[in-house]
């Protein structure tokens, strides 16, 4: 009798252990799973490099949770940039003579802008008496202009500016023209950075929650 006891007690407490390891378990791939989501919402890249971070982040060594720390919210952002906004431009460049008055050729083009943050200059403040986790985000930037070299087409003020080398010149003018388009969209920032605090919410928030649900969550 006494040992039926002991192995309903061994049974009780191995399924306790499991259920733990199933919670914890279950709330690592929840993170992971809500980081996918918005990251492809918005377009952006969850390498497998990010996705590890999180959860090394969720679990510690040898499979203990972590404390809410700003060490460990750190760990969480080890990526170099978030890519929040792919922008598509349709436009026309102009290329003139030395004198910058004199039209040489009109070239169409279509290119693309990507802009995101840089998690390098994340800032992090823990108040651990109002247990606020505050979180500012840099400025948005460009991080890459491309422009589509098949895409370009010309119209010439005159024959002899057709030449060999025309496609080159063309191609670095579009470059430089989708470059100065970008850095005067002021909407193309404000996205980026909206998209920004929506996708560090969807990483930090499973995190903070999984540790310690009495923190609150602060970005801006």
């Amino acid at each position: 009798m006494q040992q039926n006891t002991g192995e309903k007690k061994s049974k009780n407490k191995e399924k306790r252990t499991r259920v733990i390891k199933i919670r914890i378990t279950g709330g690592v791939i929840l993170a992971i799973v809500i980081v996918c989501v918005i990251l492809k919402i918005l377009n952006a890249d969850p390498s497998s490099v990010f996705l590890k971070n999180t959860k090394d982040a969720i679990i510690g060594e040898e499979g203990t949770v972590t404390t809410i720390s700003k060490a460990s919210l750190e760990k969480v952002f080890e990526i170099s940039e978030l890519s929040t906004v792919d922008y598509s431009y349709n436009a026309v460049a102009r290329a003139y003579e030395e004198d910058g008055a004199t039209p040489k050729y009109y070239v169409a083009y279509e290119g693309t802008v990507t802009a995101g943050i840089d998690f390098s200059k994340i800032m992090i403040d823990i108040d651990e008496d109002t247990k606020i986790i505050t979180i500012t985000l840099p400025e948005s930037e460009i991080q890459n202009t491309t422009v589509d070299f098949g895409s370009m087409d010309y119209i010439f003020e005159n024959k002899k500016y057709e030449t060999e080398t025309v496609s080159q010149e063309a191609y670095e003018l579009c470059k430089t023209d989708l470059a100065r388009r970008a850095a005067k969209e002021n909407d193309l920032m404000t996205l980026a950075k909206e998209n920004a605090v929506t996708a560090v919410e969807a990483l930090v928030d499973p995190w903070v929650q999984q540790i310690d649900g009495e923190y609150k969550v602060n970005i801006k």
